[in-house]
């Protein structure tokens, strides 16, 4: 079972390692897509960090650390590890387990997305759902659909423009995801809105990402 209790912060990222290797779809800078994986990194770094290759200095990154970058997944984005919010939820025999960094330094209404000019930015909604269970291909991509639903409903509920436009944002120009499965205990065919998986990581979520907005907007007005 995943647990928060099972990351580790190293301060420059957070790391979880997992005995097995779990079911893993993603939208990460490192290993992207479908794959099982047992080491799952979020890694912070400066504003101004713009290599030539995004991707190669990510694998040089993780082999450095130590990790089997076969074996990996890694995320980018520039908020510090230490606003890292979690959350661990149950209902019945199913769980999951939540790890959200959040910033909405670059948000972007996507209906509008025509109106900015293309710069590449470094990640600000990172999400992690971590399902202690078992799961179809159709199951995981539908708990991924449930989770960036919320995070629109959340920022939208939140009132977060996109300047540019000076509408609604419905995210921020970088955002990633990750729903992982163990693959042990209760079988779940579907993860759509209406079934027990799906409400958790919708009903997780929202929780996890109204924290992490009120956090930010707090450093936010501390600066100030």
């Amino acid at each position: 079972m995943i647990t928060p209790n099972q990351f580790i912060n190293r301060g420059e990222y957070i790391v979880l390692t997992s005995d097995t290797p779990l079911k893993t779809f993603s939208s990460a800078m490192l290993n992207p897509g479908y794959g099982e994986f047992r080491n799952f990194i979020n890694r912070t770094v400066d504003f101004s960090y713009n290599p030539q290759n995004a991707t190669e200095e990510m694998q040089d990154f993780v082999q450095q650390e130590g990790f089997n970058t076969k074996e990996t997944v890694a995320m980018m984005t520039a908020v510090d590890m230490k606003f890292a919010q979690f959350q661990f939820i149950e209902d019945g025999k199913t769980s999951i387990t939540l790890f959200v960094t959040l910033g909405l330094g670059n948000t972007v209404d996507v209906t509008k997305s025509f109106d900015h000019a293309y710069r590449p930015s470094v990640g600000t909604i990172n999400m992690f759902v971590f399902i202690n269970g078992i799961v179809t291909d159709e199951a995981l991509i539908q708990a991924m659909i449930c989770a960036v639903e919320t995070k629109t409903k959340v920022i939208h509920e939140r009132g977060i423009i996109d300047l540019q436009t000076d509408t609604i944002a419905t995210g921020t120009s970088t955002d990633s995801v990750l729903v992982a499965a163990t693959q042990v205990g209760e079988f779940h065919e579907y993860g759509g809105s209406i079934t027990r998986l799906g409400s958790l990581v919708g009903k997780g979520l929202y929780k996890t990402l109204n924290d992490a907005v009120d956090e930010y907007l707090q450093y936010k007005k501390e600066l100030l």
